[in-house]
């Protein structure tokens, strides 16, 4: 330790030492002299202005470096600008240059004509310009030109018979001043028509002519602007010596004397310009051609040149004129006898270009520093901010994924709640209106009757109130199916106008629809839905209308006029009935266009309608006006679309007039909104929940179209809906469009009608043409008569063949009117011509004597086409086979069939089984599906039920898991399936077995969107909706009894 100690001590001692020597020699190196000390300090007092003054030089001498190199540079850049825009512009004058020679080069090609054909005639000079024409593309016209002297004017008139003519400001004129020569149009290229035109007369090509003559070579005249246009041109001369010796033509008065007449080519100088232009594309390069003319000519006027200016410069060409501080190189040249200069210039500042460019790179380089500076400050804080905006996102997702799950509980909630809330309704229900179907079935009192009736329509309004609510909620939701089968609109008018024959009878009101000619008869979509909405609005309708009448309308669209435009705009319907007149919408406040979709949508009619003025049939009404005339009438008659029908889809606008109290303007943005109310008077008054016209305009946009409403207080109300219906079945369920085509419309080509000539009289034009249409569709031949006095003239006319038939409509007169009627026409015609009357339901007693007065017969309105035709037969004596209306069902329908009825409700039970068993079936009853499990397989297999009506919500077990139940014992039981599942039959599972299966329809209360799935996924063959219709189980009935079930295997519906 003590070694160590010394050796650091020393170590120590021997480090303090060199340091202190190192310090020493530091002074010593230090010290100066005195002399050298006094230098120092004059140094230092004169060296702060000696380093100012060498800084401020040496910043000087690089400044004018800098300034010396720049301008160089400067200098050096600015010359290769100029130079580069004069090689441009030579660059561009070659190619005019040979543009205009390729042009001209037709001159030479006639010269070559006229030199081997010497009498040359105007259809060779024409078929020879004509098979040249590509070899001129700019060349506008071609024309040969004799060269007339004075004395031979004359003589050359008399021999074309045609006065040589000049053309001033569009005016022929022949007394023009003499010449020393004329050079008349003498053979002329198929697109002009100048024969005889002296050239030489004007100005403007005189000395170019002069000047081609005596030189033996071709020039061109200075431009000129044709007249009406404003394109510039150029004349070219070429003389034609004809067959003279070229050796003699050396002198200018040989050429004068031996000069025949000249090829004249006149070219669009403009045009070559232009197209010489747009070969480079060089859009910062703009270009001027300016043409130098003589003063000698003459043409100062003509130019409007100054007398002063030699030459006069005429600018024939120019994309653009040059701007003050642009410095334009020009480039001279001569073309024949012209003059010609180009100017070329670049529309910027070579200048403050060449600036640029010398200052660009240490700009650039600070630009790109200050960038990526501000650009890493810029990231750094994104980087921040991203990472605070993400934070708030996840919170922002994790809220709104809560509040999805809340949203589909909560929707999910309200599905389960509308389903139960709709069987729980829908079950009692199934009782009352079963109870009383059945009730009416048996013997009961007039009043009893009544009572009945009215308990049956409470049942039907509460279940469509409950219909009404769930299509609203379905629609709100999104979840609302529209099908797509066929139908024909007219027998689904028809069957609605019979579902109100009780109320219009009770208010005496008229209700009648037309459908137009044009509408074809099988259409595809769902009449379901269209039935629904023509309910609403037709019970809405007769609701409102204490007096009148109610008139349905539908009409087609032009197809083409519906292909520009969208039936699904507000606009659509009010264009359609918008006719010869100026349409505002086309124009804003300001005059200007009006681009919004609905100015689109008026410019587009209003040109549709240029072509094709009646986009539809006109809107006919019941109501005194412009639109019940007869002449609005014959226009509906008459209209036919502009083209053919041969489209995928098809427009209709459908539209539903009364005569009812009507709704005032502010209330009408308001109508179609839920559970609203013209007024608040209204429901109390007519009763109604306000909920059906939004069903009704939420339906009618489901299909693509639109609704509206037009009315006046006390005057009415007008509702129209347009309907795209495509023309194919191309869309929709294939199985239910198999099933529904298996319908057929009623048989309405009867020949017994077709060729019967009927006399149709009424005062109402358009009431009469709702009666035509019907006899139109069965092949009758009508004619009209608006009075009896006309009626009498048609019946006793001496021409034409005779009627068969006169039918009369008794609205609007009094009954004195109408006996008096039949009588004139029972007395006036010889041979008794039997008259049918159309009227509302008259009292028996007027019924009667209208009848003994001479009316053979008399059709009940709402006219349908079915009883309109039943009645003509009846009048006409032909025997009419029409089978009564069938209250109870065929008692031998199901006879020997056993069913088996499975619910959980008593009552329903026993609706179902007695309205079964009224048809004539041995109906079991179970309360369950554990109960209907076991009777089934009890059930010995010649006594198998012959089909099983299966409830869906019922305790214990529900319908899906008894009827999964039933097929899964069908399959075990079959044989053949299970030898099928030995050999891995389609290498899956038998679920169902397709031998020996039960038919099971499934009965419902539940009416929501895929119930109908979740009954076939779970191998039911139908479906049914509580409470049970007499005319629904029907149709079940028959589709069961013709093995053609919805969903079952063997069903021929598949």
């Amino acid at each position: 330790m003590e070694i160590r100690r010394a050796r650091a001590a020393m170590m120590e001692t021997v480090r303090e030492r060199s340091e202190r020597e190192s310090m020493g020699s530091e002074l010593e190196s230090s010290r100066m002299s005195r002399p050298q000390m006094r230098f120092l300090g004059r140094w230092c007092r004169l060296n702060p202005f000696i380093s100012r003054r060498v800084r401020i030089l040496c910043i000087l001498c690089a400044f004018t470096l800098v300034i010396v190199v720049g301008v160089v540079v400067y200098r050096s850049g600015l010359s290769n600008m100029r130079q580069e825009i004069r090689l441009k512009c030579e660059n561009r004058k070659e190619v005019f240059m040979s543009e205009v020679d390729n042009n001209l080069g037709a001159s030479f090609v006639i010269l070559g004509l006229l030199t081997s054909v010497p009498n040359v005639d105007q259809d060779t000079w024409m078929a020879f310009t004509e098979q040249t024409v590509f070899l001129r593309p700019h060349v506008k016209s071609l024309v040969y030109c004799l060269r007339v002297l004075p004395q031979q004017k004359q003589a050359v008139e008399m021999k074309y018979n045609k006065t040589m003519y000049i053309n001033v400001n569009k005016t022929i004129v022949t007394n023009y001043a003499k010449a020393e020569e004329y050079t008349p149009v003498f053979l002329q290229s198929a697109n002009i028509s100048m024969f005889m035109l002296d050239i030489f007369g004007y100005p403007i090509f005189r000395s170019s002519l002069t000047q081609a003559r005596d030189s033996g070579n071709f020039s061109l005249s200075a431009p000129y602007v044709n007249e009406g246009k404003e394109l510039w041109r150029m004349g070219s001369f070429l003389p034609y010596y004809g067959e003279v010796d070229p050796d003699t033509l050396k002198t200018v008065e040989a050429r004068r004397a031996s000069c025949v007449g000249y090829v004249v080519t006149v070219l669009s100088v403009q045009e070559v310009f232009g197209s010489v232009v747009s070969r480079f594309k060089d859009p910062d390069l703009d270009i001027s051609a300016t043409a130098k003319v003589n003063p000698s000519l003459g043409l100062n006027a003509y130019y409007n040149c100054s007398v002063d200016a030699n030459p006069c410069e005429v600018r024939f060409y120019g994309n653009h004129l040059k701007s003050k501080g642009l410095e334009a190189v020009g480039v001279p040249f001569s073309y024949g006898s012209l003059d010609i200069e180009l100017q070329c210039w670049y529309n910027h500042n070579i200048r403050l270009h060449v600036l640029r460019e010398m200052i660009a790179w240490p700009l650039l380089m600070l630009a790109m520093v200050v960038f990526c500076t501000v650009a890493v400050y810029l990231v750094l804080k994104k980087m921040s901010a991203a990472e605070i905006d993400v934070d708030k996102r996840e919170k922002i997702h994790a809220q709104l994924r809560a509040a999805k799950l809340k949203a589909e509980a909560a929707d999910t909630a309200k599905s389960s709640f509308l389903a139960t809330v709709s069987h729980e309704i829908r079950t009692p229900m199934n009782g009352v209106i079963g109870m009383t179907n059945l009730l009416m079935g048996t013997d009961l009192s007039p009043q009893q009757l009544e009572y009945v009736k009215i308990a049956q329509a409470s049942g039907n309004a509460l279940v469509a109130l409950i219909s009404d609510v769930l299509d609203l909620s379905k629609i709100e939701a999104g979840r609302m199916e529209i099908e797509t089968v066929p139908f024909d609109i007219r027998e689904e008018l028809d069957n609605i106008l019979s579902l109100f024959e009780d109320k219009v009878y009770q208010k005496k009101l008229e209700i009648s629809a037309l459908v137009h000619d044009t509408v074809p008869q099988w259409l595809y979509g769902d009449p379901g839905r269209l039935r629904q909405v023509l309910i609403n609005l037709v019970g809405n309708a007769i609701k409102f209308t204490k007096h009148g009448n109610i008139f349905l309308c539908v009409r087609l669209v032009d197809p083409q006029f519906f292909a520009t435009v969208s039936s699904s705009n507000e606009q659509f319907l009010d264009l359609i009935d918008t006719r010869h007149r100026h349409n505002p919408e086309t124009e804003s406040a300001d005059g200007s266009h009006n681009t919004s979709l609905q100015g689109v949508m008026a410019v587009r009619s209003n040109l549709f309608r240029a072509r094709h003025p009646k986009m539809a049939p006109p809107r006919l009404s019941m109501k005194p006006g412009p639109l019940s005339t007869s002449a609005c009438v014959a226009e509906w008659r008459n209209w036919k679309p502009s083209g053919s029908l041969e489209f995928d889809e098809v427009a209709c606008v459908i539209s539903i007039e009364d005569s009812g109290i009507g709704i005032p303007k502010f209330m009408q943005s308001r109508l179609f909104e839920p559970f609203v109310q013209a007024d608040s008077s209204t429901s109390r008054e007519y009763g109604g929940t306000g909920i059906g016209l939004s069903i009704c305009q939420k339906l009618v946009r489901l299909t693509r179209g639109d609704i509206t409403v037009e009315s006046e207080p006390g005057e009415g109300s007008v509702f129209k809906f347009s309907l795209v219906l495509p023309t194919s079945g191309q869309r929709g369920d294939l199985r239910k469009l198999a099933f529904t085509m298996k319908r057929t419309p009623s048989d309405l080509e009867d020949e017994r009608i077709r060729g019967i000539r009927v006399l149709l009289v009424d005062a109402n034009p358009v009431r009469q043409e709702v009666a035509a249409t019907y006899l139109r569709r069965v092949g009758a031949l009508i004619e009209y008569a608006e009075d009896g006095s006309i009626a009498l003239e048609l019946l006793t006319r001496d021409e034409g063949p005779p009627f068969q038939a006169v039918i009369v409509d008794l609205q609007g007169m009094d009954h004195m009117t109408a006996i008096q009627l039949v009588q004139r026409l029972k007395e006036s015609v010889v041979n008794k011509i039997p008259v049918l009357a159309l009227s509302i339901p008259p009292e028996s007693e007027l019924q009667s004597e209208l009848q003994k007065a001479g009316y053979q017969h008399i059709v009940h309105k709402p006219l349908r086409c079915n009883a309109l035709i039943s009645g003509l037969l009846q009048t006409l004596g032909i025997e009419v086979t029409n089978p009564s209306r069938k209250q109870n069902a065929n008692a031998e329908m199901l006879a020997g069939k056993r069913l088996l009825v499975v619910d959980d409700n008593m009552v329903n039970r026993r609706v179902a089984s007695s309205i079964l068993q009224r048809n004539g079936a041995t109906v079991v009853t179970v309360n369950g599906g554990i109960q209907a499990i076991n009777i089934v397989k009890k059930q010995d297999a010649d006594k198998q039920f012959d089909m099983i009506l299966m409830d869906i919500q019922m305790p214990e077990m529900d319908g899906y898991e008894a009827t999964r139940l039933i097929r899964e014992w069908e399959v075990g039981k079959c044989h053949q399936c299970q030898a099928l599942e030995r050999i891995k039959y389609d290498y899956q599972e038998l679920k169902e077995c397709p031998h020996h299966r039960i038919p099971i329809v499934a009965v419902t209360a539940d009416v929501m969107k895929g119930t109908h799935e979740m009954c076939f996924s779970a191998g039911m063959d139908d479906y049914i909706p509580k409470p049970l219709d007499q005319k629904q189980l029907q149709l079940l009935l028959q589709r069961f009894l013709e093995h053609r079930l919805v969903n079952s295997p063997n069903s021929s519906a598949k």
